[in-house]
């Protein structure tokens, strides 16, 4: 599950640091216990290096989850720095998806969601839901912990897998206490490692802080209603209620309801505009036999309107397209869908051996200059094997 906000700086090309070796720290945090100090200041340079550029934007994504994710943190009793992981993995982003298909702020796979309980649907994706992938990957977390006695190789484990982890250890049994340098696992993991170590010490140390999180209250809106409708109701900023439930599927609900999250400032108003939200316009998607006058006639409008609405169509429609339509039978109708999804995949890359910007971006469908300003880098930067960069795929890897 390893990620990073942009092109990662391989350890090896930072200059040593003091070889004092001390056992105990002074910084008091448990995810920190028996890490030597040198490890620890190691761990802080890389992750400040490689986070200090995206923090204003990891900021800014954590003020609308963070407070949930911090609730499921105490409910579970686990340690709180562990909200730090989300900024490895997403960069708090719950819409983040890699190559791999690994989705949400903890970067869940399907398999690994749906075998910890995570749960999805037509109205919701529960890999992006705040509670629902919180708690699963906290859970799993502390098992990793309970099972290796180590919080480094439980993160360790949470990336690599724990039998992986596991079958290293066998073969080079490793403790805290011997260094991060000297962990049995691959480059890319160490670093995974050091970057979460890094960031719970720096925001510890008051070096990188998170802002005061929105606290948000549970509303079950009636149906039909759209979100986008409710929202400028409510005079809340277009979006917001979709950053603020990043599970939500659709940007409609026409039938069965649905719990959204809503911050407490714009709660009373929400709630009493949801029943003057309901959608205006719906999707009717094409089935055989369809034409433009027949779906005019059911939507009891003129073709001339039908074009209006959907401009550019032709008279040859094919099954599966889907118009935008006036609100009519609902039993007919389609949803729009949340509009945060990504219209072109949002992946993370880790750069193999010969790979440049340029050759990534022919892969993906991009441009080199589209992913250096993506991942904060000077265009023509060099790259290594083993970097992680992100990538706004506009086709499928080849």
């Amino acid at each position: 599950m390893q990620n990073d906000s942009g092109a990662v700086i391989p350890a090896d090309s930072l200059q040593p640091l003091s070889t004092e070796l001390r056992s105990t720290t002074a910084l008091s945090d448990p995810l920190l216990a028996g890490l030597k100090r040198a490890d620890i200041d190691r761990a802080k340079l890389l992750a400040k290096r490689n986070y200090l550029r995206s923090w204003d934007a990891i900021s800014e994504r954590s003020l609308y989850v963070r407070q949930r994710m911090l609730d499921t943190l105490i409910r579970l009793d686990a340690p709180l720095s562990l909200q730090v992981i989300p900024a490895v993995e997403s960069t708090y982003d719950p819409y983040a998806i890699s190559h791999s298909g690994a989705l949400g702020l903890w970067q869940l796979m399907p398999r690994t969601a749906n075998g910890l309980g995570v749960h999805s649907d037509k109205k919701t994706n529960g890999s992006r839901s705040i509670e629902a992938s919180t708690e699963a990957a906290v859970s799993y977390l502390l098992q990793l912990h309970q099972r290796f006695d180590s919080w480094p190789l439980a993160f360790a484990a949470y990336n690599l897998g724990p039998n992986a982890v596991g079958k290293r250890l066998r073969k080079q049994p490793w403790s805290n206490g011997d260094g991060l340098e000297t962990m049995p696992i691959p480059a890319s993991t160490r670093l995974y490692v050091q970057h979460i170590i890094g960031l719970i010490a720096l925001t510890q140390e008051h070096t990188f802080i998170f802002p005061e999180p929105v606290k948000t209250r549970t509303l079950e809106l009636s149906t039909p209603v759209d979100i986008h409708r409710l929202a400028k109701l409510s005079n809340m900023s277009e979006n917001d209620i979709f950053r603020y439930n990043p599970c939500l599927n659709q940007a409609q609900y026409l039938r069965k309801s649905v719990t959204i999250h809503v911050a407490e400032s714009h709660y009373q108003l929400v709630a009493d505009n949801m029943g003057h939200a309901g959608p205006q316009y719906v999707l009717r998607t094409i089935r055989p036999g369809d034409t433009l006058w027949n779906i005019a006639r059911d939507q009891h409008i003129t073709v001339a309107t039908l074009k209006e609405l959907n401009p550019g169509i032709g008279k040859l429609l094919h099954i599966g397209l889907r118009l935008k339509v006036p609100v009519g039978n609902l039993a007919k109708a389609a949803t729009h869908a949340n509009p945060l999804l990504p219209t072109s995949q949002r992946l993370r890359y880790t750069v193999r051996p010969g790979d440049s910007l340029w050759r990534i971006a022919r892969r993906f469908g991009t441009t080199s200059k589209a992913i250096s300003r993506y991942n904060g880098l000077p265009h023509n930067s060099t790259i290594r094997a083993g970097d992680t960069l992100w990538v706004r795929a506009s086709s499928s890897p080849s």
